[in-house]
């Protein structure tokens, strides 16, 4: 066997044994439930530290890219978070949408959690009452014209004389659950391209939706649809404070040390 290929199979099975269901570990220390030893506070203390230590290597690792640790981290917290409440179909991508940057930016990136690689980024526009260049303002509104932040998960591609291919995207937080009846789906448009920014200095904007370059779309929207999750982060402290997956402390649950 190849050293690369052995390499591959090492972080393949380390991966796995930090996303495995947590079930048995329940029943390997002392009896106690997982969640349970979680409220002891060295426990607790140990669990995050071991996380922070994989999070910063799965970062250096994964993130050939120019995305920020993070929007990172708190993208992987939410992803594993939302794996222990079963509501991710197809738990092989990760998709983070940065909007703390300009559009002019790549800030759509594509993770792979089985090989923990960066498989994919591109442009993405954002809603045109969120802002010009930066997306500053968010809405969960319908006909605001602003994107929404939070986790979502992704359904069903269709098509229709106003899109050659979308896929339909399920907010999942009080920021975004309205996403499915205001009609936000992830699609190509001409105003989201290289040549656009280069022509007016930022790309166009949506009614709220995030549009990608038209040669990228059915890449992106074959690799995600069917149930993967897919974060739009913004530094919102409002947000952080009252994420439902972000202030939870299930994702520790596979971090707890073996030696309780």
């Amino acid at each position: 066997m190849s050293a690369s290929k052995t390499k591959k199979i090492y972080f393949l099975a380390v991966f796995l044994l930090f996303v495995v269901n947590s079930r048995a570990m329940g029943n390997m220390v002392k009896g106690s439930a997982p969640m349970d030893l979680l409220e002891i506070d060295t426990i607790y203390s140990k669990a995050k530290n071991s996380f922070n230590t994989y999070i910063q290597s799965l970062y250096q690792k994964a993130n050939d890219s120019t995305l920020s640790f993070e929007p990172f981290k708190q993208g992987v917290i939410g992803y594993l978070n939302m794996l222990k409440r079963n509501e991710i179909k197809h738990d092989r991508y990760l998709t983070i949408i940065d909007f703390s940057k300009p559009s002019t930016e790549e800030r759509l990136y594509i993770f792979d959690a089985c090989a923990q690689e960066l498989v994919f980024s591109t442009v993405v526009a954002h809603g045109q009452n969120s802002g010009g260049l930066y997306a500053t303002k968010f809405s969960n509104k319908d006909e605001s014209h602003q994107s929404s932040i939070g986790f979502y998960v992704t359904t069903s591609t269709y098509t229709s004389k106003k899109y050659d291919l979308a896929l339909r995207i399920d907010g999942k937080e009080h920021t975004n659950n309205h996403a499915s009846s205001r009609g936000i789906v992830i699609h190509g448009a001409k105003y989201a391209s290289y040549e656009y920014i280069h022509k007016y200095g930022r790309l166009g904007r949506s009614f709220g939706c995030p549009a990608l370059p038209y040669e990228y779309t059915k890449r992106v929207i074959n690799m995600i649809k069917g149930g993967t999750c897919l974060y739009i982060y913004y530094p919102s402290s409002s947000y952080q404070r009252y994420s439902k997956y972000l202030n939870r402390k299930d994702y520790l649950i596979d971090f707890i040390p073996l030696s309780v």
